[in-house]
This record gives structure tokens, C-alpha cells and sequence, in this order.
């Protein structure tokens, strides 16, 4: 008989950014999002025996959408986008069913005692996932609350779970926003060309979608990866076009307006310790610009020096501060140390007394954007860099209360 594993009160949840994508999807098996060259950080969470999940969902989705997809996806539900909110931006209440708990223990008994809680990670847009999440945990949705019968209701609309987290962390998240979508100018429309039509549309209602699932079964623009492909949605450019106007995916979240909105809404999670992981691949000139280092992934290096001479940002229609132009080539480094209107701190200060619903910022990561994650040249070079750093990271979260 196979012996009963034992439950932790420790789990973790690690969620991907833009474009990026989860565990059970064939592209992370042979490049992990999470760890990369350095090797799989659930994988090794797991060989510890604590339970550690990558799940996949919405690769351009807004952070409502994106946060509800992994709720749905840990607790093993159909995804409920809410009444209120599927119909403002005009998209199906309903999205795809898992049929499976990733965290069949998660909220339930411990056996090293309490119940079980999870750290929350999430890397670069995936910073505004798990903020909306840990929200919607602990507030759940007024506007949702109006509009659906008891019986009706997502329990994440709910609110009062927040205890259920136990810490969250934001690694090369842009709290305010991004310059890197406005300062790249005219490759934004291609950009999105080639995510919402050629990866999202055309390749998502193909066998391609089992490789790389880009999950907008809510617009009705992809397939469901777990069921038969509707090629019918190839070339319902209509369907994108509403889409790509809604305001509702990662593009319009991650600009500094964007961004303003979400702030204005997300509130902290007393209930859970709070971290920020800022990164930094950048040098300043002489002139005061900032150009990228040359160890940075060559794509970075574009965007970086792009985003290093920004100095006014159209979406918000104001100048900005010298200080905006040092980045990791996709989030500004001052953008991902906290967000402002909520109380911020940092780490080396606080550490000897760290308390929960406050953004602590960690020392910044000198390193591009995927680097932090084991997604560059570094870890190739020194993986042993990135499993040290992590391990004692993650040593640092379990010994929290």
C-alpha cells in the first residue's frame, strides 16, 4: 500500500509573466520558465517534499482574467471571470475547466500544524497576477457580490481567504507600469500581431496549442488545449480586434496608465508577508540616459536602450523622472521595487522585524529580465549562482510565521 504523503503547511505557486507559460505545457519541458538553465525551482521544491506549482493559463490576459484562471487551476474549477467583469469587457462568464486540484491541500488541516498556505511568486506581469490574486483572496469582488446570487458565487469573490497566503512575491514586476510598451513604439502592433493573431488564433486552434497554450477560451479566440480544436475560429479577426481593444489583456496593464488603474483598485493583504525582487541590466551615461550592459539576452539590449532615453510617457501624457530610464530591457527597475500608494519598505532594513501587508523590496538583481529567473547567459554560466540564491530565498519564506 502506497504510504500517505505528508502535508505541509508550506506550499508554492509560482506564476509566469507575459508570453510566458506553465508546467504542463510541452515547451517547459525542455526549457523550465521557472529555474532554466539552473534547473526546474519546483521540481527542487518538490524533491523536499513541499508541494510547488507552475500552472499554466492566459499568456496576454489582463490580471483579472490571469488571476482567475489560477485560482481555478489550483483549486481544480471551471475559471469564473464574474459576471461584472466578463460582461464590461464582453467576453464569456465561464472559461476553461480544470479537472484536477494543483493544491488539493490548500486551506485544509496541516499535519505540521494550522492549515495550508502558499507562497506566491509571481515573475514580471506575473507580479500583477499574484497581487490581483492575493486582493481577490482577501477582498474578493464588491461589484461581483452585487450582481451574482449566493449560490452562484466563486468563492474568490468572496473575499476572506486571505490567510490562506502566506507570503507574496513580485520578481521584476512593474508595479507602475512599464516605459517598454510605449517606448518601443511601432513594434507594440507587431508585437501584438504576432501574439494575438499568429500564436493565439491561428497556432491556438491547432495541435501547436498542446506545445504552447496561449488560453483565451473566454473570447473564444483559442481552443481549449484538453479538448477537440475549433478551426472555425481561425480568422475570426473580429473576435481579436474586440479583444485587442478591451483594455482587458497584459498590454493595456502593464502601461503607466494601465498600470494606475490597477493600483487604484488592488489593496495589500495584511494577512501575508509581501516581497519585490528588482532587477537591473542597465548603465548610466553621461548625458543621464541609460544604455544597456552587454551581457544582456540581445533583445533586451533593443528595448533597454529604447526605454533608457524615454523621457515622457504618451499613455499617462506627462514627463517622467531620470530615475525611469534604468531597467532590466522590459521593467523599469524603479517601477518594480513597490507600489507607491501602498506602505513599502526595504528588506535590509526590516529584516530583523518584517511585517505582514507591507512590500519589502530585496536587494536589486543585477541581471536582465529572463536572468532572474534562470532565463539567461548567467545561468548557463553559473547555475550553481541561481540555486543558491533561491534556496536561501525560499529558506527565508519558510521561516516566516
Amino acid at each position: 500500500m502506497e504510504k500517505k504523503k505528508e502535508v505541509r503547511s508550506d506550499a508554492f505557486v509560482f506564476c509566469h509573466g507575459m508570453l510566458g507559460f506553465g508546467e504542463d505545457e510541452l515547451v517547459n519541458k525542455f526549457m523550465p520558465y521557472w529555474g532554466g538553465f539552473s534547473g526546474s525551482l519546483p521540481k527542487r521544491l518538490r524533491k523536499q517534499g513541499y508541494e510547488a506549482v507552475a500552472p499554466s493559463f492566459s499568456s496576454i490576459g489582463g490580471a483579472w482574467d490571469r488571476a482567475c484562471e489560477v485560482y481555478a487551476a489550483l483549486t481544480g474549477t471551471q475559471v469564473d471571470y464574474g459576471i461584472a467583469h466578463s460582461k464590461k469587457y464582453g467576453h464569456d462568464r465561464y472559461g476553461k475547466t480544470y479537472e484536477k486540484a494543483m493544491l488539493p491541500n490548500w486551506g485544509q488541516p496541516a499535519d505540521d500544524g494550522g492549515i495550508q498556505r502558499i507562497h506566491l511568486l509571481g515573475h514580471s506581469f506575473g507580479g500583477a497576477t499574484v497581487r490581483m490574486l492575493s486582493h481577490l483572496m482577501t477582498y474578493g469582488s464588491e461589484e461581483e457580490r452585487a450582481v451574482t446570487p449566493a449560490d452562484e458565487l466563486s468563492p474568490l469573490f468572496a473575499g476572506g481567504k486571505g490567510d490562506w497566503l502566506k507570503s507574496v512575491t513580485a520578481i521584476a514586476g512593474p508595479f507602475e507600469g512599464t516605459t517598454v510598451i510605449d517606448a518601443i513604439g511601432i513594434l507594440v502592433p507587431t508585437l501584438k500581431v504576432i501574439s494575438f493573431v499568429g500564436l493565439a488564433n491561428i497556432m491556438g486552434n491547432t495541435p501547436f496549442r498542446k506545445i504552447y497554450d496561449m488560453q483565451l477560451v473566454q473570447w473564444k479566440i483559442t481552443s481549449d488545449r484538453d479538448k477537440r480544436a475549433h478551426l472555425s475560429y481561425i480568422g475570426h479577426l473580429g473576435r481579436v480586434r474586440k479583444f485587442w481593444k478591451s483594455h482587458d489583456d497584459c498590454f493595456w496593464d502593464l502601461c503607466l496608465a494601465g498600470a494606475k488603474e490597477l493600483n487604484e483598485f488592488l489593496e495589500s493583504n495584511p494577512n501575508a508577508y509581501q516581497f519585490s525582487i528588482s532587477t537591473d541590466a542597465s548603465k548610466k551615461k553621461r548625458n543621464g540616459d541609460y544604455r544597456m550592459k552587454w551581457t544582456a539576452f540581445f533583445p533586451f539590449i533593443i528595448t533597454g536602450n529604447m526605454m533608457g532615453k524615454y523621457g515622457f510617457d504618451r499613455t499617462l501624457g506627462q514627463p517622467l523622472t531620470d530615475d525611469w530610464k534604468a531597467s532590466d530591457g522590459c521593467s523599469n527597475t524603479k517601477s518594480a521595487l513597490f507600489p507607491l500608494d501602498e506602505e513599502h519598505g526595504y528588506y535590509e532594513d526590516n529584516k530583523k522585524n518584517l511585517k505582514k501587508g507591507v512590500w519589502n523590496a530585496m536587494p536589486v538583481w543585477q541581471g536582465d529580465h529572463m536572468d532572474v529567473v534562470g532565463l539567461g547567459v548567467g545561468a548557463v554560466l553559473n547555475p550553481f549562482k541561481y540555486r543558491s540564491y533561491y534556496k536561501k530565498y525560499f529558506n527565508m519564506l519558510l521561516s516566516l510565521d
